[in-house]
């Protein structure tokens, strides 16, 4: 008998003639041997990790340290050069052997890909920076771009034991570019194998913004068009024309109150479009759609081609705005004239355009469902004339529609279920009805434009809204290279204005559409994005207006309406003191302090949030004496999601003492010349304990929260070991300042990163629990509670998911300004590379804007609100910051 070497089990084999046979099966493998003992040797080597021969080792990392030393210092002689003692520091530790040859600035320049950590993440690569591939266990790796190999690399084993394979810097492209990074692990249990995507990042330096979307991308991904009227009101609206994905979709959504912003109000969802002629008819839709653009003012162009039915084509462009300071829409289609040579029809023949609007009444978070009372209701409430008709289906809401050439033709009919994917997807009611009159008829020739407008509860009633001519020459806007991209800067500062809305006298933000209002720490953390912008007057406005929420060191943490009770927050004072030092700053005067709120002047209600939260706050906000720290009830962060709650972080969070140090020296500045000096030394005080309480030596990152009830001292208190993104703002603030810690915080950090946005919660496990407690049951795995899909029922799915693995768009700038403020100036190229991914957000979903979250696992899909406030501003803030 023979011993199979792979299995150890004993194989019969035959003789005949002298010659051994054995019958395999299909696809087996053996390795024979007549002895025994071969076994042996096997088997002491199968509990060791795959090793190189030594002589092959040492030629192959003396390899890899030219090939670091060729790329950083070019070809020269190596006389001097200890070969040797470079290979074994580079087995030491491949990270700090390059950075020891980097001669530009002092980051590493070498970015970190984890098996398996980082097959659920795009990782990006700034230019010039090398890609070290990490496991446990041997692996060969390779960099694919689509099918050709742009780099392979076979593992080495560092003296920790662990493999690594370091891949030199890539060709920095022009704009970003996605590669795949394609590994097979040699594990004691079998190969694996795994890809995961890489984006290759440009110098961000020349970099635009896209304006006009051409006909192959409108095809392969789904955007919207977002456009206000600084009153609370929007259009929000698939650039699909006529497609309906959330029950937020509508062509206009008023706000009623005149005074602040308030719930919305739908009532004219969508209009449905087609071209006749002859007969022949085409709608509207995608089919037909050669481009869309967003204007200068955010004005959006649809661009279409459409058949006749006889071999030529109608161009018609479409135009639509919401008017500033009224709950009103207007849509213009303008038929192009025809250009010669170009099979288009003539302009003496003229085509009918119908246009069908599908109306509703509704608050925008509620659905339509006509066999409640509308279907019968509805139709009785249409009065119409001529050009226009009224649908007033109570004494609060009227709707009026009218167009400018043409007619109205009364003919109701209803579209039953219509399905929202979206809504679907978030655990919502996904379908709901429209109603609609009847329809709009007008005849066009070439060089000829007519305009549709509607108007919700107009103070004139008895007056047509007279049509407002577009901003632009629609013939030559989707012509024009120069207006196909704008600087990202321009594009931001534009989004900035949609955000801003009035409230009495003064402004409010809205925290992002389609469904927030105005928030409190949204609100303040946006005007830092105003100041600059240099957009200080409204900047002044809000702070006033937040100023007079103020009570005993408590401001709101949203607003309903007029309703500013919810005071669940311990933030937002922060902010709100952050915000005011930032503009005291930028315009290098101290006449702020006086500005009057409500009888107040800002110096007093600073003082007053100062002093409140050392003495305690009536929602539960108080310093630790011993320490300076300040303790937030649970859901008080930004991080506030409650029943469940799913990062409740009661306790010392990190933030909050970053924000409070801040704070503190802003207090010392306001203050009597008499107290600042108690000031100055609780800024210190906070300084040490932060440093103190919060540094792990053994996760080389900051706690994200020492835990703990209320009165318990912070020094008594449970330090977690969740790696979040909140300890960025102690760098950025200047509650940590050692460079070294700064340094660790930002290597941890770093696997946070997706394009355009950070992870809420590190993918690891923790030995801190965090508990998710719906209906008293825990409904997550509380040592590994990264979820990386937001996505289904809101309870169990989403809110779990909110602020653990949801990557967010907001603090993701403040990385990059850490960065700059850890490494120096030499580091802002590499920080602005990665800021410059937030292009890649502007130019999908909302374009033009920033969404709130995005997925924390590939491919990183937007989700939540797709245009946010303080995504814009935090990312315009810190761009022009490292700019």
């Amino acid at each position: 008998d023979f011993i199979d070497l792979l299995s150890g089990a004993a194989v019969t084999v035959s003789k005949s003639d002298q010659l051994h046979g054995c019958l395999l099966d299909p696809g087996q493998v053996l390795c024979l041997s007549p002895d025994k003992n071969d076994l042996e040797p096997e088997q002491m080597l199968s509990d060791q990790l795959f090793r190189l021969p030594r002589q092959i080792e040492n030629q192959r990392l003396r390899a890899k340290v030219l090939e670091v030393y060729a790329f950083y210092r070019g070809t020269q002689d190596l006389a001097d050069l200890d070969i040797d003692l470079c290979a074994q520091k580079l087995k030491e530790d491949p990270v700090v052997f390059c950075k020891s040859l980097n001669p530009f600035s002092d980051e590493t320049m070498v970015i970190t890909w984890k098996w398996p950590r980082d097959l659920r993440r795009e990782v990006m690569i700034p230019p010039d920076y090398f890609i070290i591939v990490r496991a446990d266990c041997g692996f060969r790796a390779r960099i694919l771009d689509d099918r050709q190999a742009l780099g392979s690399e076979e593992s080495l084993e560092g003296v920790d034991g662990l493999h690594f394979g370091l891949f030199a810097p890539l060709q920095t492209p022009g704009a970003a570019r996605s590669y795949t990074l394609k590994i097979s692990v040699y594990s004691p249990d079998g190969t694996q194998q795994g890809q995961s995507p890489l984006m290759l990042l440009p110098k961000a330096r020349h970099l635009g913004v896209k304006r006009i979307f051409r006909r192959p991308e409108l095809l392969n991904d789904d955007f919207y068009f977002l456009n206000t009227n600084g009153r609370g009101a929007m259009l929000r609206i698939p650039v699909s024309w006529g497609k309906l994905t959330s029950r937020y979709d509508s062509l206009l959504a008023a706000n009623i109150n005149a005074e602040f912003p308030e719930d919305r109000r739908i009532m004219f969802t969508r209009i449905r479009a087609w071209l006749v002629f002859q007969g022949y008819s085409h709608a509207l839709n995608t089919d037909c759609l050669k481009a869309f653009a967003v204007d200068d003012i955010s004005e959006g162009y649809w661009h279409y081609s459409l058949p006749t039915g006889q071999g030529e084509q109608v161009l018609l462009t479409m135009g639509l705005k919401m008017i500033a300071g009224l709950n009103a829409v207007q849509i213009t289609f303008y038929r192009q004239p025809a250009e010669d040579d170009l099979g288009q029809l003539e302009d003496l023949k003229p085509v009918q355009v119908i246009l069908r609007p599908d109306i509703e009444n509704r608050n925008f978070h509620e659905t339509t469902k006509a066999y409640m009372g509308p279907e019968e209701q509805w139709p009785q409430k249409v009065s119409y004339s001529s050009r226009e008709f009224r649908f007033t289906p109570d004494s609060e809401h009227h709707l009026h529609m009218q167009i400018s050439d043409g007619s109205f033709v009364w003919e109701p009919e209803w579209h039953y279920m219509v399905h929202r994917a979206i809504d679907a997807e978030r655990g919502l009611d996904p379908d709901s009805d429209l109603f609609s009159p009847g329809y709009f008829t007008v005849f066009l020739k070439g060089n000829r434009q007519v305009t549709l407008a509607a108007e919700i509860n107009a103070a004139r009633e008895s007056d047509p809204l007279s049509p407002i001519p577009l901003t632009n020459n629609p013939a030559g806007l989707f012509g024009s290279s120069e207006r196909a991209v704008s600087k990202p800067l321009d594009i931001l500062t534009r989004a900035l204005d949609d955000f801003v809305v009035r409230r009495g006298e003064l402004k409010s933000v809205i925290a992002g559409y389609p469904w927030f209002l105005d928030w409190g720490r949204d609100a303040l953390i946006f005007v830092r994005g105003l100041i600059a912008a240099q957009k200080t007057g409204e900047a002044r406005d809000i702070l006033k207006q937040f100023g007079q929420f103020e009570q005993q060191g408590t401001l709101p943490n949203m607003i309903r309406g007029n309703d500013a009770g919810n005071r669940d927050t311990s933030d937002a004072p922060l902010w709100f003191m952050l915000a005011c030092n930032d503009l005291i700053r930028a315009e290098n005067a101290n006449d702020i302090l006086d500005m009057d709120c409500a009888g107040r002047p800002i110096r007093q209600i600073i003082l007053s949030i100062g002093q409140s939260i050392m003495t305690g706050t009536p929602n539960g906000i108080r310093m630790d004496p011993a320490t300076g720290l300040v303790f937030s009830p649970a859901h008080f962060t930004w991080m506030d999601t409650d029943h469940p709650a799913g990062s409740p972080r009661q306790g010392y969070p990190i933030e909050i003492q970053a924000l409070w140090h801040a704070a503190l020296s802003l207090l010392a500045q306001v203050d009597r010349p008499e107290n600042q000096h108690r000031w100055q030394q609780l800024y210190k005080k906070v300084q040490t304990f932060v440093q103190k309480l919060f540094w792990n030596k053994t996760t080389e990152f900051l706690s994200d929260c020492l835990h703990a009830s209320f009165g318990q001292p912070a020094a008594e208190a449970t330090p977690d070991d969740a790696l979040r993104p909140n300890q960025i703002l102690a760098i950025t603030l200047g509650a940590v300042d050692d460079k070294q810690i700064c340094r660790r915080i930002l290597a941890a950090c770093e696997q946070l990163l997706v394009p355009g946005a950070i992870r809420s919660l590190a993918d690891r496990p923790v030995d801190h629990p965090i508990e998710i407690v719906h209906e008293g049951n825990i409904i997550n795995d509380v040592h590994n509670p990264y979820q990386g899909h937001y996505i289904g029922d809101e309870d169990t799915r989403r809110k779990p998911a909110y602020h653990n693995g949801t990557a967010w768009s907001w603090p993701f700038p403040s990385f990059c300004e850490a960065w700059v403020l850890t490494y120096g100036r030499g580091s802002k190229e590499t920080a602005l590379a990665w800021l410059s991914t937030g292009i890649r957000l502007l130019e999908r979903g909302c374009l033009g804007h920033i969404p709130e979250i995005m997925d924390g696992d590939v491919p990183h899909t937007p989700r939540g609100c797709d245009a946010q406030a303080w995504g814009a501003s935090e990312l315009l803030r810190v761009w022009h910051k490292l700019s």
